[in-house]
């Protein structure tokens, strides 16, 4: 074979070579980067479910683009960053490892060990310490209120029942709530007064005012409807807060103030236990 020829099938079979290296992508392999493969299954456990056929395509060609765009950015980085630069850059993201493991060990310690049980003493013992500390930012009510129709064949009932109120009264009117357009009979939770009386056709200031300081009955009506209100406790802005009202953001406070003793203590038996153990030790700077 002469010379020209060997170097022709040489080459031919250098180039079928190359071809088959590019081609022969592991399975299921949907992008590449130089030596970094993409699989479906590194993205498929995040997508959303339910999604048509459409909104899948578009989901995987960001999720690629994205994969495409970070390694780029990788690779001009360790290229383009000089070595101090990237030190300082791996510095940070050993600090942030050793953050996130200690801050997730301490979190399922918390979980594991911390008594989360949080007494109705310890809450009023804290509330009576600190009142001055809840002063509240808006009026708040206690009430109820009917909406029904002013033509309503038991109208006289409905309102001697609304405004007597006792357990028989309650029965009664949650047992015709269908006749009503709207109603709350739960008049044992504060609830915010313009939210309150944002129910109902406009009634003026002084009106609402009066109805609050007094907690007295009123009967508005307009063309169709007939409302019923009663106000049955009201506390007003600067007052201090009802401990009914803050008690759960009370108990989260407490709650969060065991949880950083605990967390407190927890690092100082660490240590202490180190010492012990002779695993770890202090000098003194001289």
């Amino acid at each position: 074979m002469s010379l020209r020829k060997s170097f022709f099938v040489l080459t031919s079979f250098l180039f079928f070579i190359n071809c088959e290296y590019f081609s022969n992508k592991p399975s299921l392999a949907i992008a590449r980067m130089q030596d970094k493969y993409l699989f479906y299954e590194d993205i498929q456990d995040n997508m959303p479910i339910n999604l048509s056929k459409e909104d899948s395509t578009i989901y995987v060609n960001n999720q690629i683009t994205n994969w495409a765009k970070n390694h780029i950015l990788n690779d001009k980085a360790l290229i383009n960053l000089d070595i101090e630069e990237q030190k300082n850059l791996l510095n940070l993201v050993e600090s942030y490892k050793s953050d996130l493991f200690s801050h997730y060990y301490q979190e399922k310690m918390v979980k594991a060990s911390m008594d989360t049980i949080i007494l109705d003493n310890q809450i009023e013992n804290y509330y009576i310490t600190n009142k001055s500390n809840f002063k509240l930012n808006q009026d708040l009510v206690k009430a109820r209120y009917i909406k029904i129709s002013g033509d309503n064949y038991n109208i006289k009932d409905v309102r001697n029942r609304f405004k007597r109120f006792n357990k028989n009264d309650v029965v009664f009117l949650d047992s015709i709530s269908l006749q009503f357009s709207s109603f709350s009979l739960n008049d044992s939770i504060w609830i915010n007064k313009d939210l309150f009386f944002s129910k109902f056709p406009d009634i003026k200031t002084y009106i609402k005012n009066k109805i609050i300081k007094k907690s007295l009955f009123y009967q508005l009506e307009d063309s169709l409807q007939l409302y019923l209100i009663k106000i049955n406790k009201s506390v007003f802005r600067n007052d201090v807060a009802p401990l009914d009202y803050i008690k759960p953001t009370l108990k989260q406070i407490l709650l969060n103030k065991k949880k950083l003793k605990f967390v407190s203590d927890f690092e100082k038996d660490l240590i202490e236990d180190a010492l012990q153990k002779k695993e770890l030790e202090f000098y003194e700077n001289n």
